[in-house]
């Protein structure tokens, strides 16, 4: 998506996010690359489907808080290059207050985006 179109500054940042699908089998291990307080960009070596819904966790670098949010997959890179990250997820269910936390955490890195 465009930079000029999204409603969330993204961050680059590395964040390693866990959870499970929505069938709630076994649990997912992903890196998060960029954040903002709408989604992250995932590098997975599994095959997300568009439109799967993830329950995640991650904690930002020193924060003691552990957030959790209910995402859905936005869009899939089907034959990723090995520089290149698998997808995006949306965050669709988040706490208030995890979303400021997260906010005031990635305006507090400064610079661009």
């Amino acid at each position: 998506m465009d930079q000029n179109r999204r409603r969330f500054v993204r961050k680059t940042i590395q964040v390693e996010f866990r959870g499970h699908s929505e069938e709630g089998v076994g649990q997912l291990i992903f890196e998060g690359l960029d954040l903002s307080a709408g989604g992250t960009f995932l590098r997975s070596d599994l095959l997300l489907e568009q439109g799967e819904v993830l329950s995640l966790e991650f904690r930002l670098p020193g924060a003691p808080k552990l957030l959790r949010a209910r995402a859905r997959v936005a869009w899939v890179r089907r034959f990723p290059k090995a520089d290149e990250p698998a997808g995006i997820v949306e965050f669709t269910g988040i706490s208030n207050e995890d979303r400021e936390l997260l906010s005031r955490h990635l305006s507090s890195l400064g610079g661009k985006g």
